[in-house]
């Protein structure tokens, strides 16, 4: 016995029509939207590798405060701070 596919029935009148609806509506061409770079508040990702030594360097200062900020904190102080006296 063969098995054959189920027939396939021509699309109606409506269908075709809302076929040609859609190819006729189209669309937007896709764009590449760079970031604006006017924003003053926005926020970017920097990676930052230091060796082991500086590190404990960095958190042994950190420590001698009162209360002691993070890392970031602190290493986000230090770059204000240079760039204040460099500025």
């Amino acid at each position: 016995m063969t098995i054959r596919p189920k027939p396939q029935q021509p699309p109606t009148a409506a269908v075709e029509r809302r076929i040609e609806e859609l190819i006729e509506k189209g669309g937007s061409v896709a764009t590449d939207e760079q970031p604006k770079r006017s924003e003053p508040n926005r926020t970017s990702l920097v990676q930052l590798r230091l060796e082991a030594n500086l590190i404990r360097r960095i958190d042994a200062t950190r420590r001698k405060r009162t209360v002691p900020p993070s890392r970031h904190a602190w290493m986000l102080e230090a770059i204000l701070d240079k760039l204040q006296t460099e500025g």
